[in-house]
């Protein structure tokens, strides 16, 4: 190997390991502002991932000498070419009844590729570097302490942006214990630091904190232990349900390995040093959990799901009058049972809707006119959001499809994610194309129609069934065969940072299903290709003398 060569590898090495770990950093608000996206016409965190990215694959594939592998990215690439081929001429034959596209555009299409290839690159460059487990424990401490680190700090000097306005809290960490959920909502005390969105971080980090245990399972320092703590000290802060709920899932999950270690594998993984870990991880999520944004926006939205579950409805047709006079307004709750989760059952929402606090007349569906009338009339009243009403999918023009949401249980009106996918199937629907199903309607369509809160869903109907195949499958197929073939070789193969990657990658992959917007964030899909990458490096290499070849 010439000295040329180990130059280009070595660069590579330390170029991948730095752009892993600067992704938080290029994740920051601020960067993804209309001042700054419109004075050079997008964020420059993208140029700065595609230069890079471009970078990495040119270094990958000067010093790549496999010819196997070069068979293989020859046959991606011409997969990935025949799919953006038939996915744009597909896209092309589009009818909807909504006049202007959906604002459909080919550059923003072929570049909404583009930007899926950057992690599958990413995952392929790592698979085919040796990252040793000094360096790739040092990246995850990283990138943990630069988002958790932010945010615990950011929240105890209340500058941080408030997880779902952008705007600073109102109140930090020590203030939930002194009466600040009675001056103000749970949005104002949710915590994202300085990053673009909370969703994205969250998943992150749901991602990195098993991977994080069991770093320090392996390495027992101060550094590790600190790094594990603050990450679930920001979890809490963040108010999510997926990063709360993910950090107690995390915890226990690893606890169940260590103690599967223990009972199978014969080795010392519950020691003190892992006990005492696990005890003060415990100790954080027990004495914060009740007192957690993600907590208190629970309570509140059961609250506003039961109060608005019937407000009175005005029907366009005069015998609905009538029966407007007899409904009854929902008991509103005072201050204290609001406090209580338990004060508000779900059952109440059946009991509204038994009541017929929420049927309402429908106007003929021959009749245009009317059906625009009630529309306008009811969907206020129902808590139909607006902007999918007037601006996503407009009612004017398909007034019957509105019609039929106003006339949905209380339950799926206020579900966004349902009407998101309802929308979106409508259009499909209307389009009536069956090739559809397997190339999509093209991103650009389904992002100015709604983004879908909901990936690999959201996914299907931008891209279609092979579309999700072709970009989102390598991530899902590859984690289970790594996980089939540490089965097969239990005894070498089956072990605490393997299966604790093997796990996180996963559980990532089903956050973003349940939460929506990650497998299209590069923030999320870079680091998640990095880890997945590490992991069929660790779990496909070839073992000589206990050390990976």
């Amino acid at each position: 190997m010439d000295n040329k060569f180990l130059k280009i590898e070595k660069l590579k090495y330390y170029l991948l390991i730095l752009f892993v770990v600067i992704q938080p950093i290029l994740d920051i608000y601020y960067l993804y502002t209309d001042k700054v996206v419109n004075t050079i016409g997008f964020s420059p965190s993208t140029l700065i991932r595609i230069g890079i990215t471009v970078i990495l694959c040119i270094l990958t594939l000067i010093t790549l000498r496999d010819k196997k592998r070069w068979l293989f990215i020859g046959s991606y690439i011409a997969i990935v070419l025949i799919y953006t081929i038939i996915h744009i001429i597909n896209a092309n034959n589009f009818y909807s009844l909504v006049p202007g596209d959906f604002g459909y555009s080919l550059v923003g299409e072929l570049f909404y590729i583009f930007r899926m290839m950057i992690p599958l690159s990413i995952l392929f460059i790592t698979y085919n570097m040796d990252i040793s487990s000094d360096d790739f424990a040092k990246a995850v401490v990283g990138i943990l302490l630069l988002i958790a680190g932010t945010i615990v700090i950011t929240n105890i000097l209340k500058i941080s942006l408030n997880s779902y306005t952008n705007e600073p809290i109102k109140a930090n960490i020590f203030e939930w214990f002194t009466g600040a959920y009675n001056k103000y909502n749970y949005s104002s005390l949710a915590s994202k630091g300085v990053f673009n969105f909370a969703n994205q971080i969250a998943a992150i980090l749901v991602l990195l904190l098993p991977v994080m245990l069991a770093i320090y399972s392996t390495k027992q320092n101060k550094l590790n232990l600190f790094t594990v703590i603050i990450t679930i000290l920001a979890m809490i802060m963040l108010g999510t349900k997926v990063a709360l709920f993910g950090a107690v899932i995390d915890v226990f999950i690893f606890i169940a390995i260590l103690v599967f270690m223990k009972l199978f594998k014969k080795e010392n993984t519950l020691n003190k040093k892992n006990l005492i870990m696990l005890g003060l991880s415990l100790i954080v999520i027990g004495g914060l959990f009740m007192k957690s944004p993600a907590i208190n926006r629970e309570i509140v939205a059961r609250y506003v799901r039961i109060n608005n579950s019937k407000v009175e409805v005005e029907g366009v047709e005069d015998n609905h009058k009538e029966q407007s006079k007899n409904q009854v307004e929902p008991k509103k709750l005072n201050d204290s049972q609001l406090k209580n989760s338990e004060a508000v059952e779900d059952k109440n929402i059946d009991d509204l809707e038994n009541k017929g606090m929420d049927k309402v007349i429908q106007p003929s569906k021959n009749d245009k006119k009317a059906m625009i009338e009630y529309i306008e009339k009811n969907y206020k009243n129902l808590m139909v959001n607006e902007q999918f009403v007037k601006n996503s999918y407009p009612y004017k023009y398909d007034p019957e499809f509105w019609v039929d949401i106003i006339n949905l249980p209380v339950v799926e009106r206020l579900d966004w994610r349902n009407l998101e996918q309802k929308m979106l199937q409508r259009v499909m629907d209307i389009n009536d194309n069956s090739m559809d199903k397997y190339f999509g309607l093209s991103f650009t369509r389904t992002q100015n129609i709604f983004n879908l809160e909901r990936d690999f869903l959201s996914q299907y109907y931008s891209l279609g069934t092979v579309g999700v195949l072709v970009f989102l499958g390598p991530y899902v197929i590859l984690a289970l065969i790594c996980f089939l073939n540490m089965l097969i070789k239990f005894k070498e193969k089956f072990n605490i940072i393997n299966l604790s990657l093997c796990y996180a990658v996963l559980f990532a992959l089903g956050v973003s299903y349940y939460s929506g917007n990650v497998l299209d964030a590069l923030t999320v899909t870079i680091i998640l290709a990095f880890i997945l990458g590490h992991l069929t490096n660790l779990v496909f290499k070839k073992l000589i003398n206990g050390k990976v070849n």
